[in-house]
This record gives structure tokens, C-alpha cells and sequence, in this order.
């Protein structure tokens, strides 16, 4: 007998299930959260007079268009101020012996000051957050108390990509004027210069914003005493005449500006690894604050999926705004799952081969939505899901991982070169490797243009000195043979 057209499938009630499972802490704080905004706001003065400006008065954008904060977004921003401010939950230990629900939870080994993540799905509005806890820091660091706030902000990407996303926001301090960032009334207190990676320091202002990628924190000093490698200079040229002038380090900046300092770092998935570099400057910059008198005010971490290796979300997170109830939300796209009939599977260990027929049947009908919504200037999104993650590009230990070229060239024939270049090799560079080939091998299928991987050794480089780009594309195969 045939299920009932009105009951959904197992599939569709995992997806819009209500119940989310959540972290430690999240349930308890919401809890207390609520209490204190119905009571009131009890909070600094200029806190109270920031939270009813955003999220208790009419607001319309430079169009004339309605605007408001979402629910969450005002929640989010809530529950960082009432544990800073309110609970002065300032060490990851308070905040798991005050709201942890589960017992036996691993403590942060380093639990220097306070630290916070917001848990907030793809695509809604992360970076609105992060404007107004800027704000918040901000003026009650000008207004309230210099050494509990931070008129200072240094704000982390974890790559280039991230980064240039966060400058279209940040840079000229844009956010902060098309959004109601700043309430009228304390417009004349708002001095905050916004500085992007490779921006000189201008006239000295009350508070400001310092924008980069976490590797501008550590790389410098691995590179220092390296010259430019030589297939770096085929590839690009040579290298330009050192500047007159060079821009000084936001490091020596921070430390220069005094007092404490507020750490925001985006798409903060990898911040579990307490060893890892991001963390370890992170804790070299309090450091260098400590010794000045000065701190790390607070560090939040934002990302939609804050999880360690194994799976389980991390403890320290206080807010929590799932995927599924985004989309049940309309806040962010609601997907459509295909369902393909009749299809077999290949037998193979490799993704791209086993689910090849899922794949193309996939891009068929998402060039059918593109032709259906070309009339509207929309575009459709295909999203693939595989089973776990060792069918996508997955490092030693099975992490998920995000593969950035080194190069992309394209020939005068019409390949698509995708170079790498290597010389120390890890443990990780086959995993990388196998990823970057079946990625091309898809392309080329998939577009019709052909595509190719080209990894380029250090060692073969020097040994046979390629002259241009025809003899360094001849250098060894241009696949990764497993």
C-alpha cells in the first residue's frame, strides 16, 4: 500500500524537524537571556540606549524602506551583552558550571579571557552581528569604562576570500552608516577609523577597526628571510622594487593604541584547535597587551558550523540559529531535494565516478531552473550533500578542508590550468592532491571546457629550470596518480 501523499517522508521530517539539538550551555542561557530582557534591560546607560535604538524603534533605510533587525539577530546580540556585561560569565569554566547541561565537558586548556561563539546559519546576517558588537564594545569603552570595553577591534578572516567579503562590509567603516548602527544622539561621541590589510594608520582617533586574514599574523615571520621562490617569479614576473615606505604591522599598531582590545574572527569553524597558529597569535597578541597593561577584552568567534573533528559542537558557544530554522524561517533559501529513480551506482571508491549519473541528472535540472528563472534575474543554487566527508576533500584526520590554487592559467588552446606548487610536502598533500584532479576531471565534464591540475614540485623546478610556462607545464604528469 502507497504512503499517503500527506505525510512527509523520513527525509523531509529530519529536515524541518523543530526540535534542534543543540550545545551545552545554549538552553540554559537563552533562559536566563529572556528573564533579563523582560525585566528590563538592566545594563550600562549607554548599553540600554544602543539595544532600544536597534531593536525597539522604527528604522527605514537611505531608499525610505522598512528596515529591522531579525529576531535572532537581535537575540544574538543580547545574549553576548548580558553574559559580559550582566552575568560576567569572563572564563570558559563559569560559563560551563553556570549553564552546562551535560556533565564530563573538556575545559578550554587556555582560558585566558572571555571567549564567546555564535552559532548562526549561512547566510543570516553574521556580519550585522558583528557591526553592532563593535558598537556595543565601542561606546561604553568611550563612555562607560575604558578598561572593562574595547575601543579597538581587531577583526580575523580565516582566508582572502573571507576577507574581501568583510571588506565590502567594513571598509570606510560602510556598515556602520547604512545599517542604524549609531544611535543620533551619540553620533558626536562616534570616532572609529576602519583599517583594511595594507592600510597605513591615519590621524590618531578614539577607536579603531583593524581588518585582515589570520596568515598576515603569522606568515610574515616564516617568511622573512626567504626570497621569493622561482616559480613564483616565472609565474608572475619579477619581483617589484621594495616600497620607500612600508606599512607598519597592526600587531605594533594594537600594542601602540593601548588599553584592551575586542577579537572578532569570522568563520571561526578551525578555532577548536587550541594549538593551532590562529589561536597561538591570538594569545601572542594578549601577551604583548598584558605587558602593556593592557587585554584581549573578549573574543567571539561566528561561524554556521562551530564543531570539532568528531562532530560535537563546541562548548563555548551562547547563541545558537540553526540551518533548518532559517529555513523554516524564509530567511535563507528553501532547498528542494531531487529524487532520482531508476539510477545506478558504479561500483567505485571514488566519489565522482560512483555518483556520476546523480551528478549529471543533478546539473540537468539545474540548467532547466536557470532557463525557468532568466526571466525573473534569478539564479538556482546545486547544492551536492555526499554521505561523509572522506568523499570530499578531507585532510589526515578528516576534517573538512577547502582547497584555494595557487594559480589558475589558461592557454591559449582554451585549458584551464589549476597549478600548484610545492615544496615541503605533508602528510595532507595526496588528500589535496586527489581532490584538485577530481574536481578538474568533473569540470571538464560538466562544462565542456577542459581543465587540468598541474602540481609543480620545488625540487623538479631547480632541477630542470623551466624557461616558460610551456616548459614548466611538461614538468612531470598533469594528474595526481594515487
Amino acid at each position: 500500500m502507497s504512503r499517503p501523499k500527506t505525510k512527509r517522508s523520513p527525509d523531509q521530517q529530519g529536515l524541518f524537524e523543530p526540535d534542534f539539538k543543540t550545545a551545552p550551555c545554549v538552553s540554559a542561557i537563552r533562559q536566563a537571556v529572556r528573564a533579563w530582557v523582560d525585566s528590563g534591560y538592566s545594563a550600562t546607560a549607554t548599553t540600554r540606549q544602543l539595544l532600544q535604538h536597534w531593536f525597539h524603534t522604527d528604522h527605514r533605510t537611505r531608499n525610505g524602506d522598512p528596515f529591522a533587525y531579525y529576531p535572532f539577530q537581535r537575540e544574538a546580540v543580547e545574549t553576548l551583552i548580558y553574559l559580559y556585561e550582566i552575568a560576567k560569565k569572563e572564563r570558559h569554566k563559569d560559563l560551563l558550571e553556570s549553564y552546562a547541561t551535560a556533565p564530563n565537558l573538556r575545559l578550554l586548556q587556555y582560558d585566558q579571557f572571555a571567549r564567546y561563539c555564535l552559532k548562526m546559519a549561512t547566510g543570516s546576517g553574521k556580519t550585522k552581528v558583528m557591526a553592532l558588537a563593535i558598537a556595543w564594545q565601542y561606546f561604553n569603552a568611550v563612555l562607560e569604562d575604558a578598561t572593562h570595553y574595547a575601543a579597538t577591534t581587531l577583526l580575523l578572516a580565516p582566508n582572502v576570500i573571507v576577507f574581501e567579503r568583510l571588506r565590502n562590509d567594513f571598509a570606510g567603516g560602510r556598515i556602520f552608516r547604512t545599517d542604524p548602527v549609531i544611535p543620533p544622539e551619540l553620533e558626536i561621541f562616534w570616532e572609529l577609523d576602519c583599517y583594511m590589510r595594507g592600510d597605513s594608520e591615519r590621524a590618531d582617533s578614539q577607536g579603531s577597526l583593524y581588518l585582515t586574514n589570520i596568515q598576515q599574523f603569522y606568515a610574515r615571520e616564516e617568511q622573512k628571510n626567504n626570497d621569493e621562490p622561482a616559480i613564483m617569479t616565472l609565474m608572475l614576473g619579477s619581483k617589484p622594487p621594495a616600497q620607500s615606505t612600508t606599512v607598519e604591522p597592526f600587531e605594533s599598531r594594537l600594542l601602540k593604541r593601548g588599553g584592551p582590545v575586542f577579537v572578532v574572527n569570522d568563520e571561526a569553524h578551525h578555532t577548536h584547535d587550541e594549538e593551532n597558529e590562529w589561536n597561538r597569535s591570538i594569545r601572542r597578541l594578549q601577551e604583548q597587551l598584558q605587558a602593556r597593561q593592557a587585554a584581549v577584552s573578549l573574543q567571539l568567534d561566528l561561524s554556521a558550523t562551530p564543531r570539532y573533528s568528531k562532530g560535537s559542537l563546541f562548548t563555548w558557544i551562547i547563541f545558537d540559529y540553526p540551518l533548518k530554522q532559517a529555513i523554516l524561517d524564509n530567511v535563507v533559501k528553501r532547498p528542494l531535494k531531487g529524487i532520482a529513480s531508476g539510477i545506478q551506482e558504479v561500483p567505485s571508491d571514488i566519489a565522482s565516478i560512483r555518483y556520476q549519473a546523480y551528478l549529471a541528472a543533478g546539473v540537468e535540472r539545474w540548467r532547466e531552473y536557470r532557463t525557468q528563472l532568466a526571466p525573473l534575474a534569478r539564479k538556482p543554487v546545486l547544492f551536492v550533500m555526499l554521505n561523509s566527508t572522506k568523499e570530499s576533500y578531507t585532510d589526515s584526520a578528516a576534517n573538512l578542508r577547502y582547497y584555494e590554487p595557487d594559480f589558475v592559467a589558461v592557454t591559449c588552446d582554451g585549458i584551464h590550468h589549476v597549478i600548484e606548487t610545492k615544496g615541503r610536502e605533508d602528510i595532507d598533500v595526496q588528500h589535496k592532491d586527489r581532490a584538485a584532479t577530481l574536481w578538474c576531471e568533473n569540470a571538464t565534464r560538466l562544462t565542456s571546457t577542459e581543465w587540468q591540475y598541474k602540481i609543480v614540485r620545488q625540487t623538479d623546478f631547480e632541477q630542470l629550470q623551466p624557461k616558460d610556462f610551456e616548459d614548466l607545464i611538461a614538468l612531470g604528469p598533469l594528474y595526481f596518480e594515487p
